[in-house]
């Protein structure tokens, strides 16, 4: 972020050049950063016990010409902490709002039934499948992480989850075919109405658009860890 007082704080060769009652202004506008836009000269060097020439000495090594334009610095890097914030929280909004929490319901008895899982990614969904397996190694499951299909046929009592956020993935597709028509019970957790969506005995989906054109869109997990982590929560629950 292009922050202009946050980032002139930490700058080592400021710190560097601050006497020790310059020091102790700039220690007071970090620890109160977020109501000196409401600080006066007066009061500012009243509360941190300084001078108003320290002060001037401080903004001007700062590089602004006085405390006025101190301030609304400060008030502009406020003004950018709160949208970002507003930025993170909307992003997270969209992903739970484009979860289908109540497909858990369905898995969950599963679970409780069966505590012997094969976990199956590929790319970025493995990092998914890594972080499943070990959440559901906490809770006793007998959780493995399977990387070829032929290993697969060897646990038949096996509950074969597959993951892949945008179930289009030919391979994956293949795998899921194939485990179905040997009747094993293929649970994906994927893009609702995906091919793999429509293969698989459950899903649990999402339904975020993948853009297959943008590497790094395409690759991104945030939406499947939070389903993990939901199917994990309702699970403990009950």
């Amino acid at each position: 972020m292009n922050y202009k007082v946050i980032n002139l704080l930490q700058t080592r060769e400021i710190r560097s050049s601050l006497t020790t009652s310059e020091e102790n202004i700039v220690d007071f506008i970090e620890k109160n950063f977020n109501n000196i836009p409401n600080y006066s000269v007066l009061k500012l060097c009243e509360e941190s016990y300084s001078s108003q020439a320290t002060l001037n000495r401080v903004c001007k090594k700062l590089g602004f010409q006085g405390f006025s334009e101190l301030k609304f610095a400060i008030k502009e890097d406020l003004d950018l902490m709160i949208k970002s914030k507003n930025n993170y929280i909307h992003n997270a909004i969209f992903y739970i709002d484009n979860i289908n929490f109540n497909e858990i319901n369905n898995i969950i008895p599963i679970l409780k039934n069966n505590r012997k899982i094969l976990l199956y990614g590929l790319g970025a969904s493995q990092i998914t499948a890594a972080y499943f397996q070990r959440q559901l190694l906490y809770l006793g499951f007998q959780a493995i992480m399977i990387s070829e299909e032929k290993m697969m046929e060897s646990f038949d009592d096996f509950i074969i989850f597959i993951i892949s956020s945008s179930g289009e993935t030919l391979r994956i597709k293949h795998v899921a075919k194939n485990m179905k028509e040997l009747g094993r019970e293929v649970i994906a957790i994927t893009k609702k109405e995906s091919s793999l969506d429509k293969i698989a005995s459950l899903s649990f989906t999402h339904n975020i658009s993948i853009d297959k054109l943008n590497v790094i869109a395409r690759e991104q997990q945030l939406h499947m860890i939070i389903m993990v982590n939901e199917l994990i929560n309702r699970f403990q629950i009950g």
